[in-house]
């Protein structure tokens, strides 16, 4: 903890945020005995929950069972919060990352004003590229020809990045704790700091939290209403310095 500062502090082993930070999060009950499903992906610090079959499976929203605490995926996204760019007439700026996470059709990214006190809405006052990694500013929307603006968002790790995360003897960058087809899960009352949530949310301290569910495209995700299963509530908000969002958890079911 900082002597100066409310918020717990970041240990930084990568420039990126991504998935869980284990230095941060605070747990007790993680066991590695549960069975990943095989057809499964998922990244650290997604919601899961059992299927059937009791496999763990990418959480749908209706009955998270924990946090994941290593990866079973070959694609990572990365979290970024407030980058600054300018918006100039109706030309596409670029972010500094282009493969933007999106639920959807839209709604993948956050827009604010400079000063982070207005939230603009896609498509009304601005445009995405998610492919390339760029946003457009409407020209009868809110934002001002010229305007500065904040922008939240998850792009895909490049392979180059990929190398500087490293990768386990399988040549892969699934660092899943898999012995026999399991994986670890954190499924009691814990504090966890990720970047698996919505970045199209504005959080605030002590905020109601909920899983983000399959018909929302969200699956896996922690984010706020969208009717998903509540899961605990904001302990600390995303910020471009730190870019994870710590979730005091309520714990998942035993089954």
């Amino acid at each position: 903890m900082s002597l100066f500062s409310p918020r717990m502090e970041a240990f930084r082993v990568s420039s990126r945020a991504i998935g869980i930070d284990l230095m941060r999060s605070v747990y007790t009950r993680n066991l590695g005995i549960y069975v990943a499903n095989a057809a499964t992906t998922f990244r650290a610090g997604m919601l899961v929950q059992l299927n059937s079959s009791q496999e763990i499976i990418v959480s749908d929203g209706t009955e998270p069972f924990g946090f994941t605490k290593y990866n079973k995926v070959n694609t990572l996204y990365a979290a970024v919060v407030g980058e600054r760019i300018q918006l100039n007439a109706t030309t596409a700026t670029n972010l500094a990352h282009a493969n933007l996470w999106v639920p959807g059709a839209s709604g993948g990214i956050r827009v604010t004003n400079d000063d982070r006190t207005v939230v603009y809405a896609e498509t009304t006052d601005y445009t995405v590229n998610y492919t390339n990694g760029q946003v457009t500013r409407v020209a009868l929307g809110s934002i001002g020809d010229g305007d500065y603006v904040r922008v939240d968002y998850q792009y895909q790790v490049t392979e180059a990045e990929l190398k500087f995360e490293g990768r386990n003897f399988w040549n892969f960058i699934n660092d899943v704790d898999q012995q026999g087809g399991k994986i670890t899960v954190i499924n009691d009352w814990s504090i966890i700091f990720t970047t698996q949530y919505d970045p199209s949310q504005t959080y605030a301290v002590n905020d109601a939290l909920n899983a983000g569910t399959s018909g929302n495209t969200k699956s896996g995700l922690v984010t706020k209403g969208g009717g998903g299963a509540f899961i605990g509530n904001v302990f600390q908000v995303p910020t471009a310095d730190d870019p994870f969002l710590g979730v005091r958890y309520v714990g998942g079911m035993l089954s």
